[in-house]
């Protein structure tokens, strides 16, 4: 059946017209603000409001078009997909160059059958949005069927012997796809753990910090809350109940969205491909090739450091654009996002083993803390003095409390810090009073080093140093800051091949 021209699924006139009232979400706000401040009486006030809705309107038609006529297929051991309204595009993708096919489900998918599924390649992709969930079942099966059967095809060619060669026939005929091995599974009880414990409430403090000033600027806020506020006669004890009211329930909510998030992780590996899966609203399905790895990524928070648990995920590369994936942040996939750490070290060990999780020397240089705290201190006093001799003269609390709080984070990100080399690895701890995140990255998926110096530092023979690794399509840049002169030169000469200097 896919060999033959595909349509997507009808629900994908429902995705097109809800991206497209996503994409034009503000101006559609604004013009019914205008409506409603201003009314119906006056035609000239209405031109811009029907000018929104009129290219809304378009551009949702234009999508359905493209839909209606998208069509994908098999044809040569090539997956191609064509679209297009005034004129026809198409692109193939080489079923042999695949390296991962993921999918994602919302609710409206789940409920009527339909799956995005993105097919990727280390160049370009694919993104059938929306296919039935049989289509993305035998379309995935037959990808990764194909792709064994061609790779060892490739090996049959290679001087086979006429034995070797009947045996290889045999074994494409009778191959069988590897079954998933479950290798991690959060439970209910870890998921709640990882919910409470998890900086959910910072998401929901953004989302209402941006409402409240959305309001506000639609109503005056004060206006209404003001005549309530006089009736009470302990004003202070008002306000720090209403803000403990909403730490709870914003530290509620945040959990509440990080228990959705990860409701049933699952971790398989059949042996080249790591699949995780999660989400309750939204079902997600990502896999990926062990050889696109570039690093490993640990991050802790401060309670969770404490109770021995961890999150690790991996640092990939791709190189497709995809419009409507529900996981923006393409270069970092979860891999176990709430395990004991031995536990996660062992289990990633036998997965991955090329990557080893080696420890760090942890400590900076000390000179380093009044290095990070001397420019910013200035520019506080810059603040800070003119304030307090003509306007408020106990803004000097407010300058102290600033100022302990970077003398506190320059601390502990010069003590806690730390780096160091191996044979073909290095690995980077980055610290800060709240979250601690290590870098784990072999030697050949560095991109480029850099070292930095400037006239000040440079007396003292202090430098910074980065390493790029590749992120998704881009790059993503770590390393360290106030370091010996003397330790960044030998990790770059270890990043050049030599081993004399390298620790």
């Amino acid at each position: 059946m896919m060999f033959n021209p595909q349509k997507l699924h009808p629900i994908s006139y429902v995705s097109g017209f809800l991206r497209s009232l996503k994409e034009n979400v503000f101006p559609l706000i604004f013009a019914v603000f205008i409506v409603m401040t201003r009314g119906l009486d006056n035609i000239g006030d209405l031109i811009f409001p029907v000018a929104i809705l009129s290219i809304s309107l378009i551009s949702s038609v234009f999508k359905a078009i493209k839909i209606y006529k998208t069509r994908y297929w098999i044809e040569n051991d090539q997956l191609i997909m064509t679209w297009g309204v005034f004129s026809k595009n198409r692109k193939e993708l080489n079923i042999e160059r695949i390296q991962s096919v993921d999918t994602s489900q919302n609710i409206a998918h789940q409920l009527l059958g339909g799956v995005n599924l993105s097919v990727k390649t280390p160049s370009d992709g694919i993104e059938l949005d929306t296919i039935t969930k049989k289509q993305s079942d035998e379309l995935s099966k037959y990808i990764k069927e194909r792709k064994h059967k061609l790779k060892n095809k490739e090996a049959v060619e290679v001087e086979p012997s006429e034995n070797e060669s009947e045996k290889n026939e045999s074994n494409l005929a009778e191959y069988k796809p590897k079954e998933d091995v479950v290798f991690f599974q959060l439970s209910v009880k870890d998921l709640l753990k990882m919910s409470f414990t998890s900086g959910g409430i910072f998401i929901v403090f953004a989302a209402l910090g941006s409402l409240l000033g959305f309001l506000s600027q639609v109503i005056d806020v004060e206006d209404y809350i003001s005549p309530l506020l006089n009736q009470i006669v302990n004003l202070t004890f008002v306000i720090i109940s209403f803000v403990i009211l909403f730490i709870f329930i914003s530290y509620i909510i945040g959990s509440l969205i990080v228990f959705i998030r990860n409701y049933k992780y699952q971790l398989t590996f059949d042996g080249e491909l790591l699949t995780v899966k999660y989400g309750l609203l939204t079902v997600q399905k990502r896999t990926v090739p062990i050889r696109r790895i570039q690093a490993l990524k640990e991050e802790e928070s401060l309670f969770r450091r404490a109770i021995g648990y961890t999150k690790i995920s991996a640092i990939i590369t791709t190189d497709g654009h995809f419009d409507s994936n529900e996981e923006t942040d393409i270069g970092n996939v979860t891999i176990l996002p709430f395990m004991k750490k031995k536990e996660a070290y062992k289990l990633l060990e036998e997965i991955i083993p090329q990557f080893q999780f080696n420890s760090v020397d942890k400590g900076l240089p000390i000179q380093g803390i009044r290095r990070r705290i001397f420019i910013p201190t200035l520019i506080l006093l810059i603040a800070v003095v003119p304030i307090q001799i003509y306007l408020w003269s106990y803004t000097w609390i407010i300058g102290l409390v600033i100022f302990l709080i970077m003398l506190l984070f320059a601390t502990v990100i010069t003590l806690k810090s730390g780096f160091k080399v191996y044979d073909d690895s290095i690995v980077l701890l980055n610290a800060s009073p709240f979250e601690y995140s290590t870098i784990w990255a072999k030697r050949d998926k560095i991109l480029t080093f850099e070292l930095h110096e400037n006239p000040i530092i440079k007396r003292k023979d202090i430098a910074h140093f980065n390493i790029h690794l590749a992120y998704g399509n881009s790059m993503i840049s770590r390393g360290m800051r106030f370091i010996h002169k003397k330790d960044a030169l030998n990790i770059y000469n270890w990043y050049k091949g030599g081993r004399d200097d390298a620790s």
